[in-house]
Formats: structure tokens, sequence, C-alpha cells
């Protein structure tokens, strides 16, 4: 049996993963599908977000994020997300089906990332069986659907490009192929998530240092000058406002929101306790928006963090150490007790994908040590921001791809061992 076994896995290998593809995309559409409801509207929903895309849909500014008051003009978030959601307005209003519109391009675009797990593991030298393992124990879990944040998106551009970007760090390829599209990707993406930047400098500079002159000068202008002018006009917008040249002044607020007195670990206990220190809660620190302006407002804030973390130093690291977990293994509560049924198997399974990802790196280490690296500085660098302010769950959302993939991997070994030959095969599939 094993002779024809292998020889159908062999002659239609693209087509199981085409199906397979196929399959996950209509499974978690399927297990993310969302009620039309009558009664809801955009208003609702959104916290700066949404009140910011209204105002692009309404006045065509980015203006007014908090809750408190209206403080004017912003840079506390990134434009493409905002617009995305401005766009969806125009097409289908700010009443139900405004809103409902909004939570299904969410769900098809949670759906396209999981769809490419297979894709992305092949080319990541995991093979594409441990991609759709991975894929499963996603729709199975569940993770939260975050149609208010950026984060969906953010994920499904950080795949792509992580499929893209590894064919490229191949020694064999000497062409620049798509570089146009890879370089587009790029500065969207940074547009969308600046966290990611470093990520993507880091991963750049890889690919740099593998090649040579003639070769560098041909990539210059796709994956660094289009990136750099696909953010411009955000930053020169940014400078006739602001007179600063910027992407997002949010720092300081979350820096000086996360570490104080009577700052906790997470977003929701600090809300709870009414030591969230935001414009959305606090009237005060609202009109101090409008009396100093944004730029200067936050600039004060960081100042104050800077001061309190050195005058402070155990609790910022007692702080930072609870947020560093809760990254890895998301609680609100610190309990780990989580608030409703339905996120216990959720929770449950993220941690131990997260466990099990740490042996899927020396897995991923002795197959393809380029693959690693490119997984290590992802998860090393893209939660920086992260240690240190708030604690929010949607937070590691955008690299939570990268952690079953590497989570599944032990599993996909374990079961490899038990396999056939002609199974093996197929797991193993090269890039």
């Amino acid at each position: 049996m094993t002779g024809p076994l292998f020889a159908f896995v062999s002659a239609h290998r693209s087509h199981l993963v085409a199906c397979a593809v196929a399959g996950l995309f209509l499974a978690c559409v399927f297990r993310y599908w969302v009620n039309f409801d009558p009664n809801d509207k955009v208003a609702g929903h959104g916290q700066e977000m949404g009140r910011v895309a209204i105002n692009v849909y309404e006045k065509g500014e980015f203006r007014d994020p908090y809750g408190a008051l209206k403080t004017g003009p912003t840079a506390h978030l990134n434009p493409v997300y905002p617009s995305l959601l401005a766009a969806m307005m125009g097409l289908f209003g700010t009443q139900a089906a405004g809103i409902f519109a909004i939570k299904l391009m969410a769900v098809v675009a949670v759906a396209s990332q999981v769809a490419l797990f297979p894709l992305v593991s092949g080319r990541l030298g995991m093979g594409a069986l441990n991609g759709f393992i991975a894929a499963c124990i996603w729709i199975v879990a569940k993770p939260m659907l975050v149609y208010e944040w950026e984060s969906s998106y953010a994920a499904l551009l950080l795949v792509i490009i992580a499929l893209i970007f590894r064919r490229y760090l191949d020694p064999d390829v000497r062409t620049v192929g798509p570089a146009w599209f890879l370089g587009a990707l790029v500065g969207l993406l940074i547009l969308i998530l600046p966290t990611s930047a470093l990520v993507l400098a880091v991963w750049l500079t890889w690919d740099v240092l593998h090649r040579d002159r003639r070769f560098i000068r041909a990539r210059i202008v796709p994956l660094v000058v289009l990136p750099a002018l696909i953010i411009s006009p955000w930053l020169i917008r940014n400078y006739l406002v602001f007179h600063r040249l910027m992407l997002r002044d949010n720092l300081g607020l979350e820096l000086g929101s996360a570490n104080n007195d009577c700052a906790q670990f997470a977003v929701q206990l600090n809300t709870n306790s009414g030591c969230n220190i935001h414009p959305n809660e606090k009237v005060a620190e609202a009109q101090k928006i409008l009396v100093m302006g944004e730029p200067q407002y936050n600039d004060m804030r960081k100042r104050e963090a800077f001061e309190w973390i050195a005058s402070h130093p155990a609790r910022f690291m007692q702080l930072t150490g609870m947020r560093v977990v809760a990254f890895w293994f998301p609680t609100e509560t610190w309990t780990f007790h989580h608030y409703t049924g339905r996120r216990k198997r959720e929770r449950g399974l993220m941690y131990m994908m997260s466990l099990l990802s740490v042996g899927g790196v020396f897995i991923l280490y002795r197959r393809d040590r380029v693959s690693c690296g490119l997984c290590i500085v992802c998860l090393t660098l893209f939660p920086i921001p992260y240690y240190i302010t708030q604690f929010v769950f949607w937070h590691s959302y955008p690299v939570l791809w990268m952690i079953f993939l590497l989570g599944a991997l032990p599993i996909t070994a374990l079961l490899n061992r038990s396999f056939p030959a002609s199974l093996r095969f197929a797991a193993s599939e090269s890039r």
C-alpha cells in the first residue's frame, strides 16, 4: 500500500494543498461567522479607532479619538485602518449593515490568514501538514475576533510578507522578482502597525548582508524607497498639522498610563479600578490635550513615565515581567481563570501552543536555520513595546500565527514517527 499511496500523494500534492487551503478558509468563516443585528450600529464600537473612522467618513479628518472630549486633529492612530473602516461606512452606512460589513470583513481577514498556514508553513521549512495541524488547532481555539482594531489585517500582511520574503533569502534566488509587491506590502504594514517596522528592518538587513552590491542596487528602490514613499504622505500630513515628522505620537500616553503609582499590568484592571489615566477615561487628561496639543501632551506623559520608572525600578520590573507573561499566556486578571467558559478553551489552547513553540524553535533550527532565525527575530523584537505598556489581549495577534505554527511542530514531529513513509513525505513538503 505504501507505494501506491506514495505515488498518489506525490502526484496530487499541489491539489491536496489547494483543497486544504480552501477547506480551512471555509471552516474558519463558519467558525467565526457573525449574525446580522438590525439594532446594531457603528457608533457603538471601536473606541478610538471607531471614533476616528467616523470622523474620516463624515468630515474627511483624522481627529477626536478620545471618549472624554473632542480634542481635535490626531496622530494617535495610523491612517490605514480608520480609512478602511470609513470606506466600509461609505459603502454600507453607519447603521446595522455597516457594522455587519465591518465584522464580516474581519472574519474574511482571519480566515484568509488561517487558510495560508499550510503554504507559509511549507515555505518556512515546517511542512504543509504542520500548517494544516496549526490551522485546525486555531479553528478549535477560535481566538477572539478583533474587528475594532487592525490586528487581524496586520497578521495577514505579515503572513504574506513572510511567505514571499523567505523565498528571497534562498541563496539560489538571483532575481528581483515580485520585489515591488513585497515593498508595497512592507510600506502598508508599517502604516498599519508601526511596531512591525523593527522586525521588517532586521529582515531586510539580513537579506542585504547576504547579497552582492549589484543585486542590492536592484532591490533598493522596491524594498526601501517604495515603502518610504508609501508612508511619506502620512509623515507630511503630521508635519503640516503638528510640525513633527512622526508616524504615531501615542507612546508617551501609553507609557504613562502603564507606569504610575496605581497602575496594574492590564488595561482591564486599570479601568476597573479607575486608574486608567487616559483621555478616554479622564476629562482632565483630555483637557490637557486641548490646552497643550497632542504631541506636547505625549511628551509630558513620556517624561512623567521615565521619571516614575527611574524612581520605582522594582515595581516597573514587576509590571514588565507580568506583561511578558501575559503576552505569551494572555490573562486580563492574572488569575488565569477566564470570565466566560468560551474563553477557557481558547486560552488553554493558546497557552499550549506558546509552550510547545519553544520546542518548535529547536525542531525548526535543525530543519531550516534561516527560517528559524526569521521567527526568532520576529518573536523577540515585535513584543518589546507591549512589555512596557498596558496589556491588551489582541497585542499578540499579529504574530500569533507564528506561535501556532511553531507550537504545532512538536505535534507534527510526534505524528510523523507513527506515519508510514508516504505520509512523512507529504508532511515534509519542500519549499
